[in-house]
């Protein structure tokens, strides 16, 4: 995105590299708009890896203050004539289908590219989804934290859910397992519930939202520290997953608050799913259960990959 110009009609609010970007229409509304894919769980489990994809996106938009509005996608596959290549085909559309009506959010245009294959080696199957999200401007939030102080909320579930995550693909070198599974009820009230929160935080006592997704709740923190300069103390404690799933699972449905401190009890008291109290911005390093994780070499990691690859 950074090869392309994001203040044409200078009407960009919030540019690329949020979860979203923002873009004004008029006085009062903005628009919010994302694009994701994850090909390993779609390799994984077509149905869920593809609706994944879908609410990946409409929660990042959702960060964002958004409403999601309507769903775009490029679908990519190999050889449909393979029963298989055309069995995760249907499977992957089902899925995208059932939560773009979850969130009453029609796609109303997109394109298939099959055929994918060079001498029978296929690509993973790949749905890139964008939406778009309308929202009031007042109601804008970006992921980077924003004071020390700020009291950090995790809204929504984690599970056993290791299968097909970065954690696994990058340590491990595993691409396995059945993927995260999309629970549709868990998503929208999560979401619902987000957007909730933000419409009426009219004393802005809401300093940031961030998804997790892809590399899980260590990564979705870390993106919170590198944008902002800021760290956190972070406790993460459940009596079914170790410290590896907590950490890395790739759960949907998760959200991160930070919250001012005396706003706290307000917050918690509008929220009837999932939540609590993980952690505090502070300092400029991220200590997750006392491991510490220093803002330079997350910021070298996150910044300097592709220097690296190409070196």
């Amino acid at each position: 995105y950074k090869q392309y110009d994001h203040e044409v009609q200078v009407r960009t609010v919030v540019k690329p590299g949020d979860d979203a970007a923002v873009l004004r229409i008029d006085e009062n509304t903005a628009i919010a708009l994302t694009t994701d894919s994850n090909t390993i769980h779609t390799k994984l489990s077509p149905f869920d890896g593809a609706a994944g994809c879908v609410a990946e996106a409409i929660r990042n938009v959702i960060s964002m203050g958004a409403t999601p509005y309507a769903v775009v996608d490029c679908l990519n596959f190999g050889n449909p004539e393979t029963p298989e290549i055309l069995w995760q085909f249907k499977t992957a559309i089902e899925g995208m289908s059932a939560v773009a009506e979850k969130f009453d959010a029609p796609v109303i245009s997109g394109n298939v590219s099959f055929y994918n294959e060079t001498e029978g080696i296929k690509i993973n199957p790949t749905p890139a989804v964008g939406v778009i999200g309308v929202e009031d401007i007042e109601n804008i939030r970006t992921l980077d934290f924003k004071n020390e102080g700020d009291k950090i909320i995790l809204i929504g579930k984690t599970y056993d859910e290791l299968a097909g995550s970065e954690y696994h693909r990058a340590i491990h070198n595993i691409e396995k397992g059945i993927a995260p599974k999309i629970r549709i009820d868990e998503e929208f009230a999560n979401g619902k519930t987000v957007l909730d929160l933000i419409s009426n935080d009219k004393d802005k006592n809401i300093t940031a939202v961030h998804d997790v997704s892809a590399g899980g709740l260590v990564v979705a923190l870390s993106e919170m520290v590198i944008k902002s300069g800021l760290g956190a103390k972070v406790e993460l404690k459940d009596d079914e997953l170790d410290k590896i799933q907590l950490m890395f699972s790739e759960s949907h449905a998760r959200y991160i608050l930070t919250v001012k401190a005396d706003a706290v009890d307000d917050i918690l008291s509008q929220i009837d799913v999932e939540a609590k109290v993980i952690g505090e911005v502070e300092g400029t390093s991220l200590f997750i259960n006392s491991h510490e994780f220093k803002f330079e070499d997350l910021d070298d990691a996150y910044h300097g990959v592709i220097e690296q690859f190409m070196a």
